[in-house]
Parts: C-alpha cells; structure tokens; sequence
C-alpha cells in the first residue's frame, strides 16, 4: 500500500522505494522530506560529516589542522551553493522542511563530492592542505548499441556502503513545468544529477575524476547533470546543456539515448565529448582525452590501474556478438580481472565493494532496470520499470532481470567480509576490529594478494612491524599484476624504515624513485623516503584505501 503526502506517494518494491513526486519544484521537495522523513536522516548526516570523518582517520581531531580543514569544507560548500540552480534549491528547500532539517545540512551532503574536488586540488597544489582525501572511485558505464536496442548498463561507486545502499530509491518526477524524468539514487538526494532518465529517453550517468583544473565559481556537478535531465531530449542538446555551464573539477557524463551516447569528459577549464564508435562507449573514472588527462590527479597507483583495467573488462564484455539485457546486467557484478587474467574477490574488478547502485536502460524499449541488493549492489537481481507507464501514471512490473553466471562462492564472501572491513573502518575506526576482520579474509581467499597487503599496513599501524613484513612479503610474493609491486614494494621499504633497517629501506626506496615504470605517485614519496626515514608518527597521516588496496596520502 502506498503512502501520500500531498500529491506525491511512496510504496516499497522489492528492496526498492519507489517515489512519484508532484507539482512544483518546492512540493516535489517537500512531498519527498515528508514521505521519507524518518529513514533517511542517517544517511544525510553521514555525507555531510564525511570529511570530518574521514579527516579522522589521518588527524586528531581537536589538531589545528583538523578544524581548519573543517572550517575549509563549511567555506567550500558555502561558495558552491552560491553558483546552485535556482530550480534544484527549491527543490532542496522543501526537501530540507519535509526532513525537519536545516537547509545547510542537507547543503553540505549534496555538494560534498564538489568539495572533495577543490580539497583534491588546494591538497595537489600545495600538499600542506592536508589529507588530499581524493577517493579512488569505481563507476563504469558501458553503453552497447544492437540492430534493435540501446542498451546502457552502469554502476555508480561512492564512499557510504550501508547509507545510500540502506534506501535505494526510483524517484518519478512529475513537474508542473518541464520535463517528466526519473532519478536513480538514494532516498533524500533530491536531483537527476547520479543516474536518471528522463521522458524524452535520455538516459544521464555521472563518473567523478580529479582534476588540477578546478574552480569554485563553476556549477555543481549534480546541478549539470540535473540540468541536463530536465531540458536535454537528445545527445547533442545534452552537450549542448552541459557546455553552457563550468564545471567545479574532473568529471564525465555519460548520455545516451535514440540511437546516439556519449560520453562528456569535462574539467573546470574546458569540456571534450567523446561519442559511441563501432556500437560501442565505456566510461569509468579516468580520462581518455588525451589533454584532460595530463591534468588530472592520481588517487593512488592502485585507483588508476583499476581505471584502466575495468574500461578494458567491461569494452571486451559489452562488445561480444551476442548481447543481451542479462548479459550486460552480469558486465556490472563481474569478478575478471584482465590484467591478473583470473577471478578475484578484491582485484582490479567491476564489482568492487563500493557500488551503491546499479542500473540497466533498455532504451529502445524505454524499459530499465534497477539492483535492490545492498552494496555491493552489481551482484544483486535487477527490479524493473517501464518509463512510460510510470510516467503516465500506471503501476508496471516488467519482472526481475538475474545477471549472467554468478562467481564463485568463496570470492564473493571474501569480498562481502571485506565490505565489513571497510565499514569498520570508515564508521568506527577501530583498527584492531579492522585487521581482525582483514585476517578472516586472508583465511578465506589466501590467494588474494590485496587482503596481505592490506593485513600488511593494519599490522604496521598496530605496532607489529614483524608481522606487516610478512604479510607484505606474502602479498609480493603472489601478486599476479606487475605495476601493483611498486605499491608494495614501498610498503616493504617503509616497513624495513620502522624495524630501523634504514640501509635496506633506502635501497628499496631509491629504485622505486629512480624506476621509469614507476607511477608518479609512488615514486614521488619513495623520493621522499630515500632522503627522509619512515617514522611511525607517518603512519597517522595516512587514510586506507580499501576500494583499491592502497592508501590515500
């Protein structure tokens, strides 16, 4: 049975809220707070402290440095809100008074990936701005065009595993003006600006990078795509819509729809769209323009091998001879990793522990569908829609669409223990906890290099220096991906720095920074290890990477 507010309802399908929003943009904001009042609280004060909390995990918190990066972040989201469409802040009005909540807490959760952007670079720049926090993100979109159908499969990857995964939401709006459309998200984010389609069957997907190109006078990313939503009915108005604004750093949007997808790579300084060639378009989170990404920042040596890895997995799968809406739904909770040429629970996979959601365009037959499953959400079966009944304001059910053959047991319940892992981490903090639960994953898939590497720094972090060098040298040991040992090479060299074996530690480090095949970021602070050793006070500056088994520094 439904729940009403207004002219809006909500029911509960399957795993999913389904939500059909009405009127002006003010009441569609509030008929959304209102219905959703009591489950989404949580959720948006997870992702308006997430810097703070983050910051947590590499500063003390009453540091000077901690509150000024706390008062940096109420300036950058104060700055951004000034550059929001006028449409998505009465949207975000009558959302705040649906919710019972101050319009600038909701504020600080909507532009907070605009706020890692500006933090990335002032951190790039100067490298005294504190932790970069520079997430290392793992969305991958492949669109597949066949002699009768778009099809548009796509993951989004973002920090919050057990928040935005705890109430997916389909939210149909119904404007008094403009375009009808659908936004794909979570329940308490207002806009079109993650994932949506809209009536014309323009489909929208965002993929974060991090570019040195960034500016806090441009427009927020989800006010871009939001815009490009309600006012794009084709590819070319969609580039079109999304030129007419300057973004606030790296960036893609993937459109697609009547035939026609492309992705728009964008920074703060220019916009270069990429479209479909031979049926075929594949985004995740790096550049493929060649002058966008000189400029763009590495998260972590392990972020940018993923990048690259799952853009060529996810090109090889979407362009097999025989596609079809399950095969491409399976291309989302593959397990392949094509540079270790073998499954993995925790390798450079499509399926990573971070996808909050996951979803299927059939757009052809203007159809798609949406993964109720928690994070991670590209395992799960997919829920279905037909755009125009919804739209029209019939109820449909197309039935449940199951991805292609499932992996192995034992990978994907390494992967979720290791998903508690993260969690741990992020909301606790508690590394004894964390390395507990590492070591369990360790006993369930040894082959997995990652778990060592990671059990490794835990250890590191935990005083047993003895024990992270076998983990480490364990993790070395099998590592199957040649550009990955450069990672733990340096963990073994900062770990020998702690044992006090200074002369081995700066063996290791002066190869590390004097190797051209070394990633820029790993050779930068290995040349700062060869002149300065490893302490442990360093440890407490450094922020886990469990998406990529790595760490952000």
């Amino acid at each position: 049975m439904a729940e009403r507010y207004g002219k809006g309802n909500v029911e509960r399908i399957g795993g999913l809220w389904v939500l059909h929003l009405k009127g002006t943009t003010f009441e569609r904001g509030l008929q959304h707070g209102t219905l959703m009042r009591y489950r989404v609280r949580e959720t948006i004060n997870f992702y308006r402290t997430l810097p703070e909390v983050l910051s947590g995990r590499a500063l003390d918190p009453a540091s000077l440095k901690s509150r000024a990066l706390l008062r940096l972040k109420r300036s950058l989201v104060t700055r951004l809100m000034k550059n929001r469409d006028s449409d998505a802040l009465e949207e975000m009005r009558g959302l705040a008074v649906g919710l019972g909540l101050k319009e600038e807490e909701i504020a600080e959760a909507l532009v907070l990936a605009d706020v890692f952007q500006a933090i990335s670079s002032l951190a790039e720049k100067r490298r005294k701005a504190g932790p970069p926090v520079i997430p290392g993100f793992g969305c991958t979109s492949a669109v597949r065009e066949t002699p009768d159908n778009l099809l548009f499969a796509r993951n989004f990857d973002f920090w919050g595993a057990g928040y935005w995964d705890a109430n997916p939401a389909i939210i149909f709006h119904h404007p008094d003006k403009g375009k009808a459309f659908v936004s794909i998200a979570t329940a308490g984010f207002p806009t079109g600006g993650i994932t949506s389609i809209n009536e014309d069957g323009l489909a929208v997907a965002v993929h974060q990078h991090a570019s040195r190109d960034s500016s806090l006078s441009g427009t927020p990313i989800i006010d871009i795509a939001h815009s490009v939503v309600r006012n794009a009915a084709t590819v070319a108005e969609a580039i079109e819509v999304a030129s007419s604004h300057k973004a606030t750093g790296g960036w893609t949007i993937v459109v697609a729809g009547a035939g026609e997808a492309a992705a728009i790579e964008m920074s703060a300084a220019e916009q270069k769209p990429r479209f479909m060639r031979d049926h075929l378009l594949v985004a995740t989170n790096n550049f493929v323009d060649e002058e966008l990404s000189l400029r763009e920042i590495q998260a972590n040596a392990s972020a940018t091998i993923c990048d690259h890895a799952r853009h060529r997995r996810a090109a090889e799968l979407a362009a097999a001879s025989r596609v079809s809406p399950a095969r491409m739904a399976g291309l989302l909770g593959d397990h392949y990793d094509v540079l270790a040429e073998r499954e993995r629970s925790a390798g450079f996979t499509i399926s990573r522990i971070t996808n909050l959601s996951s979803v299927l365009f059939s757009l052809n037959e203007r159809r798609f569908w949406v993964s109720e499953s928690p994070a991670p959400t590209s395992k799960g079966g997919f829920v279905g829609f037909d755009l125009d009944a919804e739209l029209g304001g019939r109820r449909s059910s197309i039935g449940r669409l199951e991805g292609a053959r499932p992996p192995r047991a034992r990978t994907t319940a390494a992967q979720d223990r290791y998903l508690e892992a993260y969690k741990q981490y992020i909301y606790s903090g508690d590394l004894n906890q964390v390395h507990g639960i590492v070591n369990e994953c360790v006993d369930m898939d040894p082959a997995e290099p990652t778990f060592h590497l990671m059990e490794g720094i835990l250890r590191a972090m935990l005083g047993n220096f003895r024990g992270a060098l076998s983990s480490v040298d364990r993790a070395l040991e099998i590592e199957p991906i040649e550009q990955k040992k450069s990672v733990e090479l340096l963990w073994k060299a900062r770990i020998l720095d702690l044992m006090e074996r200074r002369e081995d530690a700066a063996a290791i480090f002066t190869e590390l920074s004097g190797e051209e095949s070394t990633p820029r970021c790993v050779s930068r602070v290995s040349d700062k290890g060869r002149r300065r050793a490893f302490k442990e006070k360093d440890l407490t500056g450094i922020i886990l990477d469990f998406t990529n088994g790595d760490t952000l520094e």
